[in-house]
């Protein structure tokens, strides 16, 4: 297997709470650059990353109250 073959199989994440816009877009470059099979990115960002991987394979994923807490347990279940 080359690299190629295995981005595929790679989520590039970005889902601490200090990311900004333009961490999330160079995210989104990289993930289309190398061919990685998806963005995870916190829920938020969704539509920036969206609007900037239109037209690519890369997929976006998403978590729920990962690492931020932001949820309690009851609503992650």
């Amino acid at each position: 297997m080359d690299s190629k073959q295995l981005a595929q199989y790679i989520d590039h994440t970005a889902l601490t709470a200090e990311k900004t816009e333009q961490d999330i877009l160079k995210l989104c470059d990289e993930a289309i650059q190398y061919g990685f099979y998806s963005v995870c990115i916190n829920s938020g960002y969704i539509p920036l990353a969206k609007e900037k991987l239109a037209g690519s394979d890369v997929k976006i994923c998403t978590v729920v109250g990962f690492l931020l807490r932001q949820l309690i347990l009851s609503q992650s279940v």
